[in-house]
């Protein structure tokens, strides 16, 4: 098992189960099949439309041939976007798109990961580069993901999903919300439960929403930019464990 760990500013450490390179390349396989059919349906038209018309006019469809084939051209993009990280095959397998953070890819990283397709994937100028890339990474980044800082990583199993809510903590790790202490095991309890049900269903605004209640429950509003929910949430819970244990 692969497992990426990323210490935030307040000595919080999250670790994440990555996807293996086999994980990311069968999706891979996957997806391929999946265009793979998809252009034999456009051959299909394409042919039928062309004897349909004659030879001698078939250039008038060309525009909307091209048209067709963007479903495939931007497949990852498109895809990627829609289902919060996850192509089909993704799906299929198990993993998804997040940035480093644990925090949800937005279309911007899923732009930049598409793009960079050109330089390191199967039909691209160098082919082959990804695997090799995410093969020598520490976390099983392709130049892709490392552009949009992006990490894929396994959601297919509840345990899986765990390990991106609050692991351990760094040794010099210092409370910093000791309003925590108006909590009990079982508000932290559901808050861990409803951030696993958020990962589970890729539901990112029940997150923030969360995050939000939390918020007002502490009083207290950390920036957003400085302090993403998933982290301010894993702060939380790492305060509480501390205050428990009577850590100061």
């Amino acid at each position: 098992m692969d497992i990426a760990r990323i210490t935030t500013t307040q000595n919080v450490v999250i670790q994440f189960e990555t996807a293996s390179v086999g994980e990311r390349f069968t999706a891979r396989l996957l997806d391929i099949l999946f265009m793979g059919a998809y252009w034999l349906i456009i051959m299909w038209i394409s042919s039928a439309a062309v004897s349909g018309i004659g030879f001698e006019n078939g250039g008038t469809i060309v525009p909307f041939l091209l048209l067709l084939m963007l479903p495939v051209t931007t497949y990852t993009l498109w895809t990627e976007s829609l289902f919060s990280g996850r192509t089909f095959g993704k799906m299929m397998m198990g993993i998804k798109v997040v940035k480093s953070d644990g925090s949800p890819a937005g279309a911007g990283d899923f732009a930049i990961r598409w793009i960079t397709r050109l330089l390191e994937c199967e039909a691209a100028l160098f082919p082959g580069l990804a695997a090799l890339i995410s093969i020598i990474s520490n976390r099983g980044q392709r130049i892709g993901d490392m552009a949009a800082d992006t990490i894929v990583i396994r959601v297919n199993q509840k345990t899986s999903l765990r390990s991106t809510i609050l692991s351990y903590v760094h040794p010099n790790y210092r409370i910093v919300f000791p309003q925590v202490e108006k909590f009990n095991d079982k508000d932290i309890s559901i808050i861990r439960e409803i951030m696993l049900q958020s990962f589970e269903t890729s539901n990112y605004q029940l997150l923030a929403r969360l995050s939000q209640k939390v918020k007002e429950e502490l009083g207290v509003f950390p920036p957003p930019q400085q302090l993403p929910d998933l982290q301010f949430l894993n702060i939380v819970i790492a305060d509480y464990t501390h205050l428990q244990l009577g850590v100061r």
